[in-house]
């Protein structure tokens, strides 16, 4: 009878096992589409034996476990590939979208534009007193301004969008730590008895997978199968069962663009930004503050250069109707920001623009380093600004009106340089009525000649440029040296007032702060109020939203200035022709290259940016699928293999049944034995 009972009990576990192996061939055959599974397997192995004679006997068979088929180190390799795939395939699809913005495969771009007004521009020099020429001219004029305008409208609305969408990544991202917190509180329940958790294992990974799409990542798996997630460089945003969630923070230094928020525990929040190196996210930040900003501050500058260029010589000309002075187009304005981290109370005003022919569109920040102490940083290329007196504005020289220096009388000036003050410096006068001198550019040259001819200075290698500015009708004096402690400042001398150096504004490099403090840099004057901390920051540059605000600001055609010389109306066409020669001056704001190819190289180094993601993303998306191809290798299901698993468990099965059946006959004849 135990003989039999054994029997019965091998067969038990013969039939039990083989149901449990066809249940996991099955559970693969169901799930051979589905993303993320993971090929599962029953191990199988001999149940414990018993002591008997002649020897040990067997119980039967059970099954151990059912073991998941995996590689680790692919899984981590498929991980880090979506992060990159991420990454590129934002960049590659909003780089071909923004390439639409140029519109020039049809003629109707900004490159179009440019010729056209350049045309215009000539067709006016070519018949100066024609009015329909100067009403095409402002026309094309105006279509200029628009294209510029339309292109800055674009690049805010992407930059808008782009922020949207770091917005809803940084949601989803939340939603995935969120749902991989609950799979290891599921996972580690299940496997602390002893439970395989296999399926919430692969559902683990395939929102590891998709996290990394988003943002990169690392992770640790526990003794107690739970998951630490670190993200951007090691920020943990999963460890266990529970997650830290990422947030959007307005960003007051980035236009109220959203920062990536980690919260540590305190009362503020700390900007993932730089620490983010993969994943959409990353595309998406680098896209939207690098280089849709970066086309914004081309098209900016691209504005203000032109309408400065073409203002500071329209002023000097003569329209039909005798006006002059006139800008053509709306001046560049100066904007400035206070930095979001300062400390102290100070305030810096509007600013304004002193001397438009010394505009570089360069940015600038006023660092303070103690709440006395400042320096003017140029951030475009890192250098301190050199030091400058600003003067007041003059009645600026002319034939008709000439400055002139008389000997004894307006003809001496001290200057000091870089600290080291000048003897004293004597212009080219002569006696009354004087020396006269019928521009601001003579002028400026003779002031300039006679300070670096100082013995006082050349012995300390000193030296100055001075300018006369067109636009704003003042004298400025520059320093040459490129140190921190480079000033000037007109110290003396009977020539000041008629030079307007009297009461002009001396800024220095560096300088030392007092409540409040007018500083005048590079054609720029702001205002600073307030008391500063050490480390405060002010921003300032004149060429912000310059493509978006751009204007004809002239109405009336007559208004347009042809001449040189309110004689030479209307025939006189040397404006004019100053204004045509533009289109092939070389500008230092636009990297000494000319309008038309500062354009041409901001839309050929877009494209080459689509290009270049685009051959990225097509490399690693084979990659991608190589990665994917040794995972199927491994963790893939086989229907053929399954078939034959089905097959070879339902033998199995009816074998057993069989061992049953026979074994029930066998005790039935032991039982009629005893009839």
């Amino acid at each position: 009878m135990v003989g039999l009972n054994s029997l019965f009990d091998i067969a038990r576990t013969a039939l039990n096992t083989a149901q449990q192996a066809l249940t996991v061939s099955g559970h693969n055959i169901s799930n051979v589409n589905t993303p993320g599974y993971s090929r599962q397997e029953a191990v199988l192995t001999e149940r414990p034996p018993i002591n008997g004679q002649p020897g040990m006997t067997g119980t039967g068979v059970q099954a151990t476990s059912i073991r998941r088929h995996v590689d680790r180190f692919i899984e981590q390799q498929l991980t880090v590939s979506d992060q990159t795939l991420g990454r590129l395939s934002v960049s590659r699809d909003e780089l071909f979208r923004l390439q639409n913005i140029f519109g020039d495969s049809n003629d109707q771009g900004i490159g179009a534009s440019l010729s056209e007004f350049f045309q215009g521009l000539q067709d006016v020099s070519t018949s100066p007193g024609e009015s329909t020429a100067r009403s095409v001219l402002l026309g094309k004029a105006t279509q200029l301004a628009s294209s510029l305008n339309q292109a800055s409208s674009d690049l805010t609305n992407a930059r808008s969008s782009l922020n949207f969408q770091v917005s809803q990544t940084i949601t989803e991202i939340n939603s995935l730590t969120t749902q991989l917190a609950e799979l290891n509180g599921k996972i580690i329940t299940a496997e602390v008895t002893g439970q395989n958790a296999n399926d919430l294992r692969d559902q683990r990974q395939l929102a590891l997978n998709e996290l990394g799409q988003r943002i990169d990542i690392t992770s640790i798996e526990s003794g107690t199968g739970g998951l630490t997630v670190f993200a951007a460089r090691g920020q943990v945003v999963v460890e266990g069962d529970t997650h830290r969630d990422l947030a959007a923070v307005a960003s007051a230094d980035n236009e109220g663009l959203f920062d990536v928020g980690y919260s540590t525990g305190g009362t503020r929040t700390v900007s993932l930004d730089r620490q983010i190196t993969s994943g959409r996210l990353r595309a998406l930040l680098d896209l939207r503050d690098t280089t849709v900003q970066g086309l914004q501050d081309q098209f900016d500058r691209i504005g203000a250069t032109l309408s400065n260029a073409v203002n500071l010589i329209h002023r000097q000309g003569y329209g039909l109707d005798g006006s002059t002075g006139r800008d053509f187009f709306t001046p560049p304005a100066v904007t400035t920001q206070a930095g979001s981290a300062n400390q102290g109370t100070a305030a810096i005003g509007s600013g304004a623009v002193t001397a438009n022919s010394l505009l570089t569109f360069h940015d600038y920040e006023v660092q303070f380093n103690s709440a006395t102490a400042y320096s003017i940083v140029n951030t475009t290329t890192g250098a301190t600004i050199r030091g400058n007196y600003t003067g007041t504005a003059i009645a600026a020289p002319s034939s008709a009106a000439p400055l002139s220096i008389v000997t004894g009388t307006n003809d001496t000036l001290t200057v000091s340089v870089d600290g080291v003050t000048s003897g004293t410096i004597t212009l080219t006068g002569a006696a009354s009525p004087g020396q006269s001198y019928t521009s601001g550019a003579a002028l400026a040259q003779e002031i300039q000649a006679k300070i670096n001819a100082d013995t006082t200075l050349q012995t300390a290698g000193l030296t100055v440029s001075a300018t006369f500015d067109t636009a704003t009708n003042r004298v400025v004096l520059t320093s040459n040296g490129t140190g921190t402690s480079s000033a000037v400042n007109v110290t003396g001398g009977n020539a000041r007032t008629s030079l307007g150096l009297l009461g002009g504004t001396s800024t220095a490099a560096s300088g030392t702060y007092s409540d409040p403090s007018t500083l005048i840099f590079d054609g720029i004057s702001v205002t600073l109020s307030g008391t500063p901390a050490a480390n405060d920051v002010f921003r300032v540059n004149s060429y912000r939203d310059s493509a978006g605000n751009l204007a004809v600001a002239l109405t009336n055609p007559a208004a347009v200035a042809a001449s040189s010389t309110r004689a030479g109306i209307p025939g006189n066409n040397a404006t004019l022709l100053q204004l045509v020669a533009l289109q092939h001056q070389q500008f230092a704001s636009l990297n000494n290259t000319t309008l038309h190819d500062a354009y041409r190289s901001t839309a050929a180094n877009l494209g080459v940016s689509a290009q270049t993601a685009d051959r990225e993303q097509t490399a690693q998306q084979i990659l991608r699928d190589q990665i994917d191809t040794f995972r199927a290798q491994v963790s893939g299901v086989s229907i053929d293999e399954e078939l034959v698993n089905l097959v070879k468990f339902q033998r199995g099965f009816e074998a057993a049944a069989r061992l049953v059946r026979v074994t029930d006959e066998m005790f039935d004849t032991l039982l009629s034995l005893k009839r």
